[in-house]
C-alpha cells in the first residue's frame, strides 16, 4: 500500500482538526489525570480517534463515515454527522447527547469557536484516515524497539499531531531529557503533513547530527528534524523507510542525551 497524496484537503482537515478538538474537550474534562498529559489526547483508531473509556462513555470521531458517536455506559449508542453542523453546534449537540443519557460533562469552550459548515469531503477524510494510521503503525513499531520511559503514541487535539517522547532519563516531559517523534498533517509554515523529531532541552551537538536522506533541519519557527509526507507517499514500502529514518535519527541523538 502506497500513502495517498491528500492533494487539496485543507477544508477536510480543518473540519476533521476542529471535531477532534471536540472529543479532546470532553476527555480533559472526563477522563482522569495521566502523567505528562496524557489525559490531553485522543487514541488513534484504523477509521479516526476515540477518547477511550471515561466515566461518562466513549466518544468515536469516524474519518471516513464524517460521524462522532457516542456510547454511553449503558451502552446506548447516538450518532452525529459533521456535515449537519459547525463546530460550535456540533460540541452542543455532543454535550446534549451526554447529558440525555445522565453524563453530563462541562468543557472549556476556548478553542471550541468554529462557526463555519464541517465541509469534510469523504474520499479524503477516508483516506487520512489510512495515512494516519500507516504512519501510526510505523511509529509504533519503531517505539516498540526502544529502552526505556516512553510516553504513549497518541494524537493531540490541540495542534492535532500524532507524538510519543523517549525519556533519557526520567519521566516528566517539562524536566528530563527527551526525544519526540510525531507526525502533523501541517502547521504554520508546513502546508503539507510532515514527520517530525526534536529533542528537549537540546542538547549541545544536536544540531550537528549528520541526517539520512531526505530528513533535514527546520530551525524557523521551531527547531528539529522534519520528514516530508510526500516523499513518503512516493516510496513503495514507506513503512519500513520511516522506520529506518527514524532510528538512524534516534542512533545519532541518543549519546547526546545521556
Amino acid at each position: 500500500m502506497t500513502l495517498p497524496t491528500l492533494p487539496n484537503w485543507d477544508s477536510t482537515r480543518i473540519a476533521l482538526h476542529q471535531a477532534a478538538q471536540i472529543l479532546g474537550e470532553v476527555r480533559k474534562a472526563a477522563g482522569i489525570r495521566l502523567p505528562n498529559h496524557a489525559h490531553l489526547t485522543l487514541e488513534v483508531t484504523p477509521r479516526g480517534l476515540t477518547t477511550g473509556n471515561t466515566d461518562a462513555g466513549t466518544l468515536t470521531l469516524d474519518y471516513p463515515e464524517r460521524t462522532i458517536t457516542y456510547v454511553c455506559p449503558a451502552s446506548s449508542i447516538t450518532h452525529l454527522h459533521l456535515a449537519e453542523h459547525t463546530q460550535i453546534s456540533l460540541a452542543d449537540a455532543v454535550l446534549k447527547a451526554m447529558d440525555s443519557h445522565g453524563h453530563p460533562v462541562s468543557i472549556n469552550r476556548a478553542e471550541i469557536t468554529g462557526t463555519t459548515p464541517l465541509d469534510a469531503d469523504s474520499a479524503l477524510a477516508a483516506d487520512y484516515a489510512a495515512a494516519l494510521y500507516s504512519i501510526f503503525t510505523a511509529i509504533a513499531r519503531f517505539r516498540a524497539r526502544l529502552i526505556g520511559p516512553q510516553s504513549p503514541l497518541n494524537v493531540w487535539p490541540h495542534g492535532f499531531d500524532l507524538s510519543m517522547l523517549w525519556f533519557a532519563r526520567g519521566f516528566v516531559e517539562e524536566q528530563d531529557p527527551h526525544l519526540n517523534f510525531g507526525f502533523s498533517p501541517g502547521s504554520p509554515g508546513f502546508p503539507r503533513p510532515y514527520v517530525f523529531v526534536y529533542a528537549r532541552p537540546m542538547p549541545d551537538g544536536f544540531l550537528d547530527i549528520k541526517l539520512p536522506e531526505p530528513a533535514y533541519w527546520t530551525r524557523d519557527r521551531w527547531t528539529g528534524i522534519v520528514i516530508d509526507y510526500d516523499f513518503l507517499a512516493a516510496q513503495n514500502d514507506h513503512e519500513a523507510v520511516l522506520e529506518k529514518l527514524l532510528s538512524a535519527i534516534y542512533a545519532a541523538a541518543v549519546p547526546l542525551l545521556q
